[in-house]
């Protein structure tokens, strides 16, 4: 039986609450299926641009002010190239210094995965 959606907010909470550059979000949508479900609860580590690589999944925030959770393809200048696992075309927006929210520090499922 899988712990539920509740406990793993509290112990991503719990994680996040040992260093002041993390947060907890609770993905959405199946563009990063089957890595990461909708509700999957995530925690998100604030990390430098320039620490970034290849095959990382980051999360910023669109021109729409919405949060996208997806994987860094590849570097051009001052932005990176990203893309959803199950998507099949890349993201439009780039993930720049000023949009750049953090990588997936860790992932908590539970019985509301989809």
């Amino acid at each position: 039986m899988g712990v539920s959606k509740n406990q793993a907010w509290r112990d991503a909470e719990a994680l996040a609450a040992l260093d002041p550059s993390r947060m907890t979000v609770i993905g959405s949508g199946e563009s990063m299926k089957p890595v990461y479900g909708e509700n999957t609860v995530l925690v998100l580590q604030r990390v430098s641009f320039e620490t970034l690589v290849p095959g990382m999944n980051v999360a910023y925030r669109n021109s729409a002010g919405r949060v996208v959770l997806h994987q860094l393809i590849a570097r051009e200048g001052r932005s990176w190239r990203a893309r959803g696992l199950n998507n099949q075309t890349e993201d439009v927006e780039r993930v720049t210094p000023e949009n750049l929210l953090g990588i997936v520090y860790a992932a908590f499922a539970n019985e509301a995965v989809k």
